[in-house]
C-alpha cells in the first residue's frame, strides 16, 4: 500500500461554509437526539450560513482551519467515497482505491490531506487511460518510442512487489501523472463542498494512518475559541 500526501494552498472559506453548512444544518435537523453543536446549527437554521459568515471575520486561521479539519474528519465516509469516484473517473474502475482521508493543520505550516490506506492494480495503472495519454505526450508521432516505453511498463508490472511499489509511485509523483491526480482530488474536494486549492502532492510507501473515529460533538479546543468568536462578534456589534 502507498499513502499520499496533498499540501492545501488555500481555502476558500465564505464559499466552503456556504457549500458544507447547510448539510450539516440539515443533518442536525434529523436527528433524534442531536448534541449540543448540533443543537445550536439546527436551531439556527437558515440563518447558520449568514451567522457563520460573518463569524469568519472574528475567526483566526488557526481556528478556521482547526473547523476544516475537523467538519473532514466527521465526514470521512462522504470524502473518501468522493476521492474514489474521481479516481475510477480518471484511472479507471477500482485502479486505485483510498481506504482513509484526514487533515492535519501541521504547526508551522500549512493545512495537509493525507490519503491512506490506498491499494493501487500497478497493472491496470500501467495500462490506465492517464498513463496511455502521457506515453501519447512523451512519444508524440514516434509511435517506436511510445511502443518502447509502454514495453518498459508491462516489464515492471512483472518485478517483485517492492520494485513494482517503487515504480508505481515514480509513475504517479511523474511531472506527466501528477497534475491529474491534482486535479481529480481537487474535484472530489469540490464535490463534497470544500472549497480549496491543492498545491504539491507526494506519495510514499507504506499504508499511512488509518482513519481516526471522530464524533459530530465539536471538540473541546474548538468550541471554547469558537466562543471567543462570538464573543468578539457580540461585542463589537452592541
Amino acid at each position: 500500500m502507498i499513502n499520499i500526501t496533498l499540501q492545501i494552498e488555500r481555502i476558500d472559506y465564505q464559499k466552503s461554509v456556504e457549500n458544507l453548512l447547510p448539510q450539516l444544518v440539515k443533518e442536525a435537523e434529523a436527528k433524534k437526539s442531536p448534541n449540543g453543536f448540533e443543537q445550536f446549527v439546527a436551531r439556527l437554521g437558515k440563518d447558520a450560513v449568514p451567522v457563520a459568515k460573518k463569524l469568519l471575520r472574528y475567526m483566526s486561521d488557526d481556528l478556521k482551519d482547526g473547523l476544516v479539519v475537523w467538519m473532514a474528519e466527521s465526514r470521512q465516509e462522504s470524502i473518501v467515497a468522493a476521492v474514489n469516484q474521481q479516481l475510477d473517473a480518471l484511472l479507471g474502475n477500482a485502479v486505485m482505491k483510498v481506504g482513509a482521508l484526514h487533515a492535519e493543520d501541521r504547526p508551522g505550516t500549512r493545512m495537509v490531506l493525507v490519503a491512506s490506506q490506498v491499494e493501487t492494480d500497478y497493472a491496470a495503472l500501467s495500462s490506465s487511460p492517464v498513463v496511455e495519454s502521457a506515453l501519447g505526450q512523451l512519444g508524440g508521432e514516434n509511435s517506436l518510442l511510445k511502443g518502447a516505453a509502454k514495453f518498459a511498463l508491462q516489464m515492471v508490472t512483472k518485478a517483485n512487489p517492492e520494485t513494482l511499489e517503487k515504480q508505481g509511485i515514480a509513475l504517479l509523483s511523474s511531472d506527466r501523472v501528477k497534475p491529474k491526480i491534482l486535479s481529480a482530488l481537487s474535484g472530489a474536494l469540490g464535490k463534497i463542498g470544500l472549497e480549496a486549492t491543492l498545491g504539491d502532492m507526494t506519495v510514499n510507501a507504506g499504508a499511512g494512518p488509518a482513519a481516526a473515529a471522530v464524533g459530530t460533538e465539536l471538540p473541546a479546543a474548538l468550541k471554547d475559541r469558537l466562543m471567543d468568536a462570538v464573543i468578539a462578534f457580540l461585542k463589537a456589534n452592541a
